[in-house]
């Protein structure tokens, strides 16, 4: 036991206390010298391998889209170049692409209102073609293509079409009729068409035909058809028909032409085909005489006409005859009967007519040729003999019709 030195008091003040450090200190001193281990050791590379390693493999993970945590797919398909194709009066064809594999599904709108959607495709695709049925012709639609992914994100793409209208069916147009190769008992009919269509003639002596040649069922606009078995020096009408197609049949107006061979005697003098045309001699307007006999040798058109709407449209085609046709082959005279020379005279000025006007005031010479109406138009050939006539309510339409009369009777 320890004594107090003199003069001072002893006093016990127990075992030695040992020093300590906070406790939060010691936590801080651990961590910062785990940093710096793991910091000298990172910066070594130690650790770059295996840390790449979890990363990659954390990456690769794909957590189910239904778990309340993770990365979700919320990026809907992308689509591209939506188009319309195939459209028809009552259908088309809608196509798209998609950035992703996805549904297919249209929603179609009519402009007045009203929408229907197509069945939904559920393949997952990239490639859509969706077909529109039941639509209305000549109508507008507005289209919105859809597509949903795997991820149930929607994408959509719009745009506007019109159906095709209701196709009208359109007969076919003939045209550049042609006469070939006419002899004594046959003859060759040519003609165009606009578009393809079969080719047949009807024909016979007068216009009620009564005869046609077997139908050529080849489509084309190009037609040939050839009339055997025919009478010589005799006229014939004639029709060209062309169908095509669908079905649609035309016909052309009524032609003539007339076969070669030597023309038998007139039998007696009349109005009928193949009869010696009753002669006559009238005043014309300007005081001369014309008489028919005097004519002899060349064809003669002859118009009875009246101051009446059918006459008046067919003197335009008279005077066109009067100034496109040969002189020297072809006479034309224009009888106005039954009216009076003022009158006459008014419906040549109106028209600004320079042919032949010949005044049948009492109607005598109308009478011999059996007119009771007009317009009437009589073709004699160079021989005085009646070949056609052409009488109303028919009449003739355009001087392309007269050539083709004329052309028949040389």
């Amino acid at each position: 036991m320890q004594q107090a030195a003199p003069g001072r008091e002893f006093k016990d003040t127990g075992p030695i206390r040992v020093r300590r450090f906070s406790p939060i200190l010691v936590i801080i001193l651990i961590i910062a010298a785990l940093g710096l281990s793991g910091f000298a050791i990172y910066k070594t590379g130690w650790l770059e391998t295996p840390l790449t390693k979890v990363q990659d493999f954390v990456s690769s993970v794909r957590l189910p889209q239904w778990l309340p945590f993770g990365n979700k797919d919320t990026i809907p398909p992308g689509l591209l170049n939506a188009t319309v194709s195939n459209i028809t009066m009552s259908g088309a064809v809608v196509t798209w692409q998609t950035d992703e594999p996805s549904t297919s599904q249209v929603m179609i709108c009519e402009s007045s209102g009203g929408c229907t959607w197509t069945e939904l495709d559920e393949n997952l695709v990239t490639e859509h073609s969706v077909n529109i049925a039941d639509l209305k012709p000549s109508t507008v639609y507005h289209f919105t293509a859809t597509s949903t992914d795997a991820a149930s994100n929607q994408g959509t793409a719009e745009g506007d079409f019109t159906t095709s209208g209701e196709t009208i069916a359109t007969p076919l147009i003939i045209s550049s009729i042609k006469l070939s190769n006419i002899t004594d008992s046959s003859g060759t009919v040519s003609w165009t068409t606009d578009k393809p269509g079969t080719s047949q003639i009807t024909y016979g002596t007068t216009n009620t035909y009564g005869s046609t040649t077997t139908p050529d069922q080849q489509l084309t606009t190009s037609h040939t058809a050839t009339l055997a078995g025919l009478a010589p020096a005799t006229t014939y009408h004639f029709k060209v028909l062309s169908q095509d197609d669908s079905g649609i049949e035309t016909a052309s107006q009524d032609q003539t032409f007339t076969t070669t061979g030597t023309l038998p005697a007139a039998s007696g003098v009349g109005t009928a085909i193949g009869m010696a045309a009753p002669d006559f001699t009238l005043p014309t307007l300007d005081g001369n005489q014309v008489g028919l006999s005097e004519l002899k040798g060349k064809m003669v058109m002859i118009n009875f006409w009246q101051d009446v709407q059918q006459s008046r449209n067919e003197l335009s085609v008279i005077q066109e005859a009067y100034e496109k046709g040969p002189r020297d082959k072809l006479a034309v005279l224009a009888i106005s009967w039954n009216q009076t020379q003022a009158i006459t005279q008014a419906v040549v000025n109106s028209k600004a007519l320079t042919m032949p006007i010949l005044l049948d005031n009492t109607g005598e010479v109308a009478a011999k040729y059996k007119v009771t109406q007009s317009p009437v138009t009589i073709f004699i050939d160079s021989q005085g003999i009646v070949r056609y006539t052409v009488y109303y309510p028919s009449t003739l339409k355009s001087f392309t019709r007269v050539e083709s009369i004329l052309s028949s009777m040389q």
